[in-house]
């Protein structure tokens, strides 16, 4: 089974407070019905009121914005969400690029002596985030158009076969 451990950090609070500052939340609460300075105060780690899960859901399927979830599943330990609706043949150079973009901002960041502040702490972290988002969609696409075609996936699966045979793998 799995072992999810809780992060002693707030991920999740500051997932929800990022969101707050990254959106409009008057327009956000009338998506998904529900009164502005609620919504507001769901999304204050300080406030009693809390997010459900329905509310959760609710709010990114409106924003189409995985802040939350990402959050969510950083306070787990677990790595980010990843779209796989969004997974399409047509658009892996795309993903590959956004990928090789969001890898050299972490490489600037993991090189840089500035001071980690809150701001430059969260844009780090959605560049980890979108660079193992976007991969993942690259490999998504990729295991799909491979299975899509038997002769590719046959060829894929005999490769893979002699390569272990010859203890390559």
């Amino acid at each position: 089974m799995f072992d999810y451990q809780i992060s002693k950090q707030s991920q999740f609070d500051n997932a929800c407070q990022q969101f707050a500052l990254n959106h409009n939340l008057v327009d956000v609460a009338i998506q998904i019905r529900m009164r502005p300075q609620m919504l507001r105060n769901k999304l204050n780690p300080e406030q009693p009121h809390q997010l459900t899960c329905r509310e959760l859901l609710d709010i990114t399927d409106a924003t189409e914005d995985a802040t939350l979830i990402d959050g969510l599943l950083a306070q787990l330990n677990c790595m980010p969400a990843v779209p796989v609706n969004e997974a399409n043949a047509e658009n892996i150079p795309a993903y590959v690029m956004r990928a090789t973009a969001a890898i050299g901002a972490v490489a600037a960041e993991a090189v840089s002596n500035e001071r980690m502040t809150q701001s430059r702490k969260h844009a780090f972290l959605e560049s980890v985030n979108s660079g193992i988002r976007y991969l993942s969609l690259v490999g998504l696409t990729m295991h799909a158009r491979v299975q899509s075609n038997p002769a590719l996936a046959q060829t894929v699966d005999a490769l893979s076969g002699i390569g272990a045979s010859l203890g390559l793998s």
